[in-house]
C-alpha cells in the first residue's frame, strides 16, 4: 500500500488539494462576501473537483515513472517502484483508471453546472500529461515549462467552474453595475506565478541529481546541456525573481497591510535566501534543497491566511 502512495506521490495530493481548499475558502470567498456575492458551486461539486484533479495529478506521475524507470535505476537518486514492488502491467493499468475518474468526474461536473466545456480542457491536460512523459520531457527545456505550466493551473482550476456560476446567478447585477468576476482571476495568478517558479526551480534542481540517467534516456535537461554550475545559476536567478515578484506585489497591493509585509520578510524572502545559499554551496544536499522548495512553495500559499484581513482593509475603504 505504502508503495502505491509513493507512486501517486501522496504528499503532492496533498499540497494539490490544500491549494485548492486555500484558493476557494481564504481566497475566493472572502472576496465575495465582503462585496455582498457568495459561491455558488456546491461542497459536493468542489469535493469532486478536488478529486478529480488529484487523481490527474496522480496519473501523471504514475506515468511519468512508468517510462522513467531505466534513467531513474541508472542515476540512484530515487527507490524505484515500477517494474520492482509494482508491476509495469499494473503501473499502467493505476494510470488508465485514475484518468479515466478524472475525466469522467469532469464531464459530470461540467454538464450537471451547465459549463459542459470545462471537461474538454481535462481530457487535453490528460493527453498534455502522457506526452510530456512519453516525449516532452526529452525537450531542451519544453518539458521543463510544460511541468511548470499545468502545475499554474491547479489554483486556476477553482475558478474554471466558479465564475460562469457567478455570472449565471448574478447576471441582473453585472448588467446593471457594467462589472464582472474576471478581477479574481488577477488573485489566484499571483498564487499560480509562484507555483509556476517553484515548479521550475525544483525541477531544474532535481535534474542536476538526474544527469546520468537522464543522460542516458538522451533527455535534454538544463544541467545536461549547460552544465551543473550554470543549471544552479538558473535556479537562483528563478529564485531572485521570484523574492522581486513578492516585492513587487507589496509594493503594489498590499503595503496597507503591516502583518503582509512581516509575513513577506520571514516567511518568504528568508526561506528563499536559504535556499539560494544551499544551491550554491558546494555542500548542498539533494534532500534538503528539494525539501526546501516544497517547504517555500507551502509558506507562499499560506499567504492566503493573511488576505482576509486585507480583503477587510481595501474592500471597505
Amino acid at each position: 500500500m505504502w508503495k502505491i502512495l509513493r507512486l501517486i506521490r501522496i504528499r503532492t495530493i496533498a499540497f494539490a488539494a490544500l491549494t485548492m481548499y486555500a484558493m476557494r475558502y481564504l481566497v475566493v470567498r472572502p472576496m465575495l462576501d465582503i462585496n455582498g456575492f457568495s459561491l455558488q458551486m456546491t461542497e459536493w461539486a468542489f469535493t469532486l473537483l478536488v478529486v478529480a484533479v488529484c487523481c490527474l495529478i496522480s496519473g501523471a506521475y504514475v506515468i511519468n515513472d512508468y517510462f522513467d524507470t531505466k534513467s531513474d535505476q541508472i542515476s540512484g537518486v530515487k527507490e524505484v517502484v515500477v517494474g520492482k514492488s509494482i508491476s509495469r502491467r499494473v503501473a499502467i493499468s493505476l494510470h488508465t483508471v485514475l484518468n479515466v475518474i478524472a475525466i469522467v468526474i469532469a464531464f459530470y461536473l461540467g454538464f450537471a453546472l451547465r459549463v459542459w466545456k470545462i471537461g474538454i480542457l481535462f481530457l487535453l491536460v490528460s493527453g498534455i500529461l502522457w506526452l510530456y512523459s512519453s516525449c516532452y520531457k526529452k525537450y531542451f527545456i519544453v518539458g521543463n515549462i510544460v511541468v511548470g505550466l499545468l502545475a499554474a493551473l491547479i489554483p486556476v482550476s477553482v475558478i474554471v467552474y466558479e465564475i460562469p456560476l457567478l455570472n449565471m446567478a448574478y447576471a441582473p447585477v453585472l448588467l446593471e453595475t457594467g462589472t464582472n468576476f474576471v478581477y479574481m482571476f488577477d488573485w489566484v495568478f499571483g498564487f499560480s506565478w509562484f507555483i509556476f517558479l517553484n515548479t521550475l526551480m525544483y525541477e531544474v534542481n532535481k535534474d542536476i541529481y538526474t544527469v546520468e540517467g537522464d543522460y542516458e534516456n538522451s533527455t535534454q535537461t538544463i544541467p545536461i546541456r549547460f552544465g551543473i554550475s550554470r543549471a544552479s545559476n538558473i535556479i537562483v536567478l528563478l529564485a531572485t525573481i521570484a523574492m522581486l515578484s513578492a516585492i513587487s506585489f507589496y509594493i503594489v497591493e498590499f503595503t496597507v497591510s503591516l502583518a503582509l509585509l512581516v509575513y513577506l520578510i520571514i516567511a518568504i524572502l528568508l526561506p528563499y535566501g536559504v535556499y539560494i545559499v544551499s544551491v550554491k554551496s558546494k555542500k548542498g544536499h539533494r534532500k534538503f534543497q528539494l525539501w526546501m522548495i516544497r517547504l517555500i512553495m507551502v509558506l507562499c500559499l499560506g499567504g492566503s491566511l493573511l488576505l482576509k484581513h486585507f480583503f477587510l482593509l481595501i474592500f471597505t475603504d
